[in-house]
């Protein structure tokens, strides 16, 4: 009982058709790039949030990755679903983002049964992401 192994996620990985702009995008909710991998046939970027308890993602960037297949709309689907993001104030963000041009779902953000605000949009390939504020 007193193992801590798998107690917490460590990174998620995202793969990605545009290695650059998806830094970039995630750059402005905060992250900062950690480390830059090359190996054939693809690339690598680790971004973290920062502090000790950094969350990072991995973003992949394969040489022949198929840009037809992205990600299911259907929320019904089996498998991960969406990437929750805390800010520090969600309708601040969702203003902020959709004027920078970011798809946000057309909803104004929303709190369910006295939790955080949260919104929703999409990164550059289509990823669902709930923004959800830190309480």
């Amino acid at each position: 009982m007193g193992d801590s192994m798998g107690n917490r996620i460590d990174h998620v990985g995202i793969v990605v058709s545009d290695l650059e702009r998806s830094v970039g995008f995630y750059a402005r909710l905060g992250f900062q790039v950690e480390r830059k991998m090359e190996f054939p046939g693809r690339e690598i970027v680790i971004l973290t949030s920062g502090g000790p308890d950094a969350s990072k993602l991995e973003l992949l960037r394969y040489a022949e990755t198929d840009l037809s297949q992205t990600v299911p709309a259907d929320r019904t689907l089996l498998g991960l679903r969406h990437l929750a993001i805390h800010v520090a104030d969600v309708s601040a963000t969702f203003e902020r983002l959709g004027r920078e041009g970011v798809r946000m779902l057309p909803d104004p953000p929303f709190q369910q049964a006295g939790g955080p605000p949260i919104a929703f949009g999409l990164d550059p390939d289509g990823v669902l992401l709930e923004f959800t504020e830190i309480v």
